[in-house]
């Protein structure tokens, strides 16, 4: 369909567009945390619906992107956190599909319009994003279908907001043009538009191949590259000595134990069958086990554990690389998320989240470099 001048006029070129794929804010930074997130939901949408590809021959969508097609991480309100936007199209419903995830303290997912088609068609869908001067816009509508009202939409707190609403169109033959609401000319709405995103850039995506528009796919590596900077650090190699104590009644397995650990900034890292083998016999004894509902770790407090091989080995002896994992472990039929590293092939889970899971309190003695672990009462 044909865009206004104005959209025309400021269209970036490609090498500009793809500077600026991952955030509209240069201070846009993610945590290992949000990082492990955001992963988890890409690792989702394509093992749902498959990664980017076109309908075939012979489908009513022929051309159209099947799969996911768009992951673009950005900044809209300039806090420091970039939101994750991805669009995947669906072969089932011929339609494809939006959404918008930001991180505090956990994945949130923002309501935005669930299909894509601004300035597009159901047949030939795309989107448009403004980004720059620390702020960024989704736009929502088509201007010109039924005088529809077109919707900038921004983050504010955990909510996505309108920034700014226009029409631009014909009803019975007259032009029906207004900005929030307000009658305006053609000229009129122009400097609006202008004004309201000066100096920041537009990329527009078009999700039917050879469509005009970016390509939605070059974006899914170079956030991927992003997110996977941003998992993986370094661990030290470490030990972490283990005292088990019961709080009335003093120790209750004999001596201090030495299990294999990493260190991640200053907190100690150790395999969970590495630590059901230190607690065994004790109050706080738990088995370990699979959840094939889930897919997750399995944890029955109270129950004695049964060794699978390999428990207590030796300590490692040299950094390696640590990958920030999403990881579940349900503890008596409930859901737990302790912080965990994948680190030489193996889950290594921090030693305060799984003291809180099974009841115990952790001290420190510096004197002698051992956790404490207590069982409460």
């Amino acid at each position: 369909m044909k865009l206004n001048p104005f959209f025309r006029c400021v269209l970036c070129t490609a090498a500009v567009c793809m500077t600026m794929l991952c955030s509209a804010s240069a201070y846009a930074t993610l945590t290992a945390e949000s990082a492990a997130a955001y992963q988890g939901v890409i690792d989702d949408l394509a093992g749902q619906y498959g990664s980017a590809r076109t309908a075939g021959s012979g489908s009513p969508v022929e051309g159209m992107y099947l799969g996911l097609a768009c992951a673009r991480l950005i900044d809209f309100d300039n806090d420091g956190v970039p939101e994750l936007y991805c669009a995947y199209g669906v072969p089932s419903d011929n339609r494809v599909h939006q959404v918008l995830y930001t991180y505090d303290n956990g994945l949130v997912r923002l309501e935005i319009p669930e299909a894509v088609s601004n300035f597009g068609t159901d047949v030939s869908p795309s989107t448009r994003i403004f980004t720059g001067l620390g702020k960024a816009y989704l736009v929502d509508g088509q201007e010109i279908m039924n005088c529809n009202e077109v919707r900038y939409l921004t983050k504010r707190g955990n909510e996505m907001v309108t920034a700014l609403t226009y029409v631009d169109g014909m009803r019975n033959d007259l032009f029906v043009r207004k900005v929030n609401g307000e009658d305006m000319t053609l000229d009129g709405l122009t400097r609006a538009l202008n004004t309201f995103t000066l100096n920041m850039t537009v990329t527009e995506y078009s999700f039917l191949q050879n469509g005009d528009g970016e390509d939605p796919t070059a974006t899914i590596k170079a956030t991927l590259d992003e997110i996977a900077s941003s998992t993986v650090i370094y661990a030290e190699p470490a030990t972490a000595h283990l005292l088990i104590q019961d709080n009335s009644s003093g120790t209750m397995k004999e001596g201090r134990i030495d299990v294999a650990a990493y260190a991640i900034d200053g907190n100690l890292y150790l395999k969970l069958r590495d630590l059901a083998a230190v607690l065994n016999g004790t109050p706080r004894q738990f088995a370990v086990g699979w959840d094939g509902v889930s897919s997750s770790i399995r944890i029955n407090t109270g129950r004695g554990y049964v060794r699978a091989g390999g428990e207590l080995g030796p300590a490692p002896t040299a950094r390696a690389a640590a990958e920030r994992a999403a990881s579940t472990i349900i503890v008596d039929g409930s859901a737990k998320t302790p912080t965990t590293y994948v680190i030489t092939q193996s889950h290594y889970y921090r030693l305060r989240d799984l003291a809180e899971i099974l009841g115990l309190e952790v001290s420190w003695d510096a004197n002698t470099k051992t956790a404490i672990l207590t069982h409460r009462v």
